[in-house]
C-alpha cells in the first residue's frame, strides 16, 4: 500500500457501546493485514489512545458523550497526524457528513455497513482514498453540484503559487470531483492504477492540499464539474 510501512494496518477503535465495538473489533480483528492496537468509548479517551499508540486509522463514531467523535476529529489529528479517520454512525444527516469531512475524516460509514466493507474502508483511507458510504457519497454529490449553480462566493482563496495542472490531471481531477476511486479512474482512463496515483499524489501537491475530499470541493467551486 502506498506510504505505509511493512506490517498490519494498526486501527483504534472508538465507540462508547461496548457491545457495538466489540463487534467492530471482532469483525476486522479476523483480517491478516489489519490489528486492532486499541479501543476508547468517548472522544477524549480517542485523542489520548491516539497519541499513545499512533494508529494508522481510526474508526470512530460520531455520537459519543462528553466528547462527540466530529469534536475529537482535530485532537486526534494533533496527536496523531498520520492517522486517517473514518466516522462510523446511526446518522444520515447531511450536516454531520459535511462537519465530519470538514473537521478532517477520509471516510463516513452508517453503523449498517457490512461486514467486508469495513475492512475496505480502512484499506482504502490508509491507500490515499476516501470512503463513504454510497448514500452520503450521493448526498455529497447532491451538495457540490448545488454549489456550483448556485456559484455562491465560497471559491478557495488562490495563493499565486499553484502549479498549472497537466490535461490528463485534469481529467483526473475531474473524476476525483465526481467520486471515482482509483481503480475506477484507471479504467475510466485506460491506464494503470498506480499511474492514477502518481497523479493524484501531483494534485495534492500543486494544489496545496492534503486529501481527495478537499480536490473535490476546489474543483466543485471553480467550476470544473459544474456541468457534470
Amino acid at each position: 500500500m502506498s506510504g505505509q510501512s511493512p506490517g498490519p494496518i494498526r486501527v483504534l477503535v472508538v465507540d462508547d457501546h461496548a457491545f457495538f465495538r466489540r463487534g467492530l473489533v471482532s469483525v476486522i480483528a479476523d483480517e491478516p493485514d489489519i490489528l486492532v492496537v486499541g479501543e476508547a468509548s468517548d472522544g477524549d479517551e480517542a485523542v489520548r489512545k491516539a497519541a499513545e499508540l499512533a494508529p494508522d486509522v481510526v474508526l470512530m463514531d460520531v455520537r459519543m458523550p462528553h466528547v462527540n467523535g466530529i469534536d475529537a476529529c482535530t485532537g486526534v489529528k494533533d496527536a496523531a497526524p498520520d492517522a486517517k479517520i473514518v466516522m462510523l454512525t446511526m446518522s444520515d444527516e447531511e450536516d454531520d457528513l459535511f462537519d465530519a469531512l470538514k473537521a478532517g475524516a477520509t471516510g463516513y460509514l452508517l453503523k449498517e455497513v457490512s461486514i467486508t466493507e469495513l475492512p475496505q474502508a480502512v484499506r482504502a483511507v490508509v491507500d490515499g482514498q476516501s470512503f463513504l458510504n454510497p448514500s452520503m457519497a450521493s448526498k455529497l454529490i447532491s451538495e457540490f453540484a448545488s454549489l456550483a449553480r448556485r456559484g455562491k462566493d465560497r471559491t478557495r482563496p488562490s495563493s499565486g503559487t499553484e502549479a498549472p495542472l497537466t490535461g490528463r490531471e485534469m481529467e483526473v481531477l475531474r473524476l476525483i470531483a465526481r467520486g471515482l476511486s482509483n481503480r475506477a479512474i484507471s479504467e475510466r482512463l485506460f491506464i494503470t492504477e498506480n499511474t492514477v496515483k502518481n497523479h493524484v499524489r501531483n494534485i495534492l501537491e500543486k494544489l496545496h492540499m492534503s486529501t481527495r475530499m478537499e480536490v473535490a470541493i476546489h474543483a466543485v467551486q471553480s467550476g470544473l464539474i459544474e456541468d457534470e
